[in-house]
């Protein structure tokens, strides 16, 4: 298993966090405008019930021949239609009524004829003309305060909707954010428990415990086996300090990364010391692979130090049925070769039989 340090978790994170933001902003500028538009709303549906209102009153006073309370009564009914043609735009919806026409325009040419008759004298005939526009400018005026009881009802229940809708996606994405860290610190603990901190590699305990299934799948077979260790490591050490010394057991790790598969499980197994099992990889294959690590660790030039570094490489193959600890012996041995033979090389041991 080769750890990725990339993680995305931070970054769905980021993004739920920048959608959850911008639902936010969305649910406030929906709440003001609501509040907002509440008042235009409430404006709107009454002024037009008081002009419908004001003309049956005017009316009244008419037939009564109160005409000083009538003349104060028309300009209350022209006052609330000036009110409705100024609040009138209010009550569209962006975009759903841009191009609609709310205006009172037909209760106003009504008024206007109504009140041209108000001003001639009263006869038989007049009224019988005030009566009849009266009823009419009635009858208008009451099917446009309908109409604008309906779309102040349907405004409200979109925005209310709408705003329900953003506010549920929010609640959502939040359970959903909770998730996502519950997840991502699981995540991390479990990285804690399995990987070696400064390397990303496998820590030997969850190394042992993988070994346990990958051993006994028949499939997994042939096995290969790679230990290897950096050469005259305590001199990077005690030369440029411990921190150039972490830097190059970094480096090393994304080198091994970078030259083995996915399936490859790579360990530290103690200080600059390092395991690589290749399930279904013979001897011969492990030594290509144990080479091809060799080389790119030695071709490594760490930076800002300039460090060069180089390992040496003990190989061989775990046979079905055998322990991990003899066929680590068995590696340990190649390993010791190859350092007492001049260091930078790969040994390989070959297995005899299950002891």
């Amino acid at each position: 298993m080769v750890f990725n340090g990339r993680r995305t978790v931070s970054k769905r994170l980021l993004y739920k966090l920048t959608l959850l933001t911008f639902l936010i902003i969305i649910a406030s500028i929906l709440f003001f405008y609501e509040s907002a538009k509440e008042r235009y709303y409430a404006e709107v549906v009454n002024y037009s019930g008081k002009v419908r209102g004001g003309i049956q009153r005017v009316v009244k006073l008419y037939f009564a021949k109160d005409f000083s309370t009538l003349k104060e009564a028309e300009s209350e009914v022209e006052k609330d239609l000036k009110v409705l043609e100024r609040d009138i735009d209010y009550i569209k919806l962006p975009i759903v009524d841009w191009d609609r026409d709310f205006s009172p325009k037909v209760v106003v040419f009504c008024w206007k004829e109504l009140k041209e008759k108000l001003v001639i004298p009263p006869t038989p005939k007049v009224e019988k003309e005030v009566l009849y526009l009266s009823e009419d400018c009635w009858k208008k005026a009451d099917t446009l305060t309908d109409f604008y009881e309906a779309i102040v009802s349907r405004n409200l229940f979109v925005l209310n909707l709408f705003y329900a809708l953003v506010l549920g996606s929010s609640l959502a994405l939040i359970f959903l954010l909770g998730r996502i860290v519950v997840v991502d610190i699981n995540r991390r603990l479990e990285r804690r428990a399995n990987f070696d901190p400064l390397t990303g590699a496998l820590n030997r305990g969850a190394f042992l415990e993988m070994f346990d299934y990958i051993s006994s799948v028949p499939l997994n077979y042939p096995l290969g086996l790679i230990i290897f260790d950096l050469d005259d490591f305590k001199k990077v050490n005690d030369t440029y300090g411990h921190k150039a010394g972490d830097i190059v057991l970094q480096e090393v790790a994304k080198a091994v990364r970078r030259n083995i598969r996915k399936s490859d499980l790579f360990v530290r197994w103690g200080g600059e010391e390092f395991v690589v099992l290749l399930p279904r990889t013979d001897l011969k294959g492990a030594e290509k692979v144990a080479e091809k690590l060799r080389k790119a660790i030695e071709s490594l030039n760490i930076e800002p130090y300039g460090v060069r570094i180089t390992a040496s490489f003990g190989v061989t193959e775990i046979l079905p049925g055998e322990t991990l600890d003899n066929a680590l012996e068995r590696a340990d041995k190649a390993l010791y070769k190859a350092k007492n033979l001049g260091k930078n090389r790969v040994e390989v041991e070959t297995p005899k039989s299950i002891p």
